[in-house]
């Protein structure tokens, strides 16, 4: 089958905003006292002993998710994640229509390994592909430049239980855990709303590793 991008295109802008606005994923929240525990959906980096989490939840077009992720995780990754200490859970909060879309991407490039990788190549990028006329049409290229070909990506846009996860993801983080805004940590359950540079993080962490 062929499929242009125009096709691309005319599912984005109708797919995931519908699928978002049915669920609720853009009203108020009303934040209760659980806190969040590690699902087997859940994207995780690094060793499942590993005695402390970190959960984070985040929206692929939020410039402070795309901070954090330049000027903190790498140093999390590696004084943290990758010596055992932390697993790391990305969580999607998508804050419009193209962060929705770019989380689809993320989840279509498959297995965690490759999920983190295009996480990583999305905020890294994210000063380009967002400022785009069409950032849909961004997606695609940045997508075919990291093996999700198109007609790959199209199925997955129209992948209704892959959409439905991310709506239910963010429309529970919102109405169970008080999300509200990006990025939301939760480190051992707890929403931690200090410092999010390393230098912070790594003395609180340190109180529980």
């Amino acid at each position: 089958m062929t499929i242009s991008r125009r096709h691309f295109v005319a599912l984005g802008s109708t797919l995931p905003l519908a699928a978002a606005a049915a669920t609720g994923i853009f009203a108020p929240s009303a934040a209760h006292a659980a806190k969040p525990q590690i699902l087997q959906s859940d994207r995780i980096l690094g060793f499942p002993t590993a005695p402390a989490t970190i959960i984070e939840y985040a929206s692929l077009t939020c410039g402070h998710c795309a901070n954090f992720h330049k000027y903190t995780f790498g140093d999390l990754k590696k004084n943290y994640i990758d010596t055992g200490k932390v697993k790391f859970v990305y969580r999607h909060f998508p804050l419009d229509r193209f962060a929705f879309i770019a989380a689809i991407l993320a989840e279509c490039a498959g297995d965690d390994s490759k999920f983190f990788s295009m996480v990583d190549v999305l905020f890294e990028q994210q000063g380009n592909w967002t400022r785009q006329a069409d950032p849909a049409l961004a997606l695609i290229e940045l997508g075919e430049q990291n093996g999700v070909a198109l007609e790959e990506f199209v199925n997955c846009l129209t992948d209704q239980e892959m959409v439905d996860a991310i709506a239910s993801e963010s429309l529970i983080g919102s109405s169970q855990f008080g999300v509200d805004s990006t990025p939301t940590l939760f480190i051992q359950g707890d929403k931690y709303e200090r410092d999010r540079s390393f230098q912070a993080l790594d003395i609180y962490l340190k109180t529980l590793t």
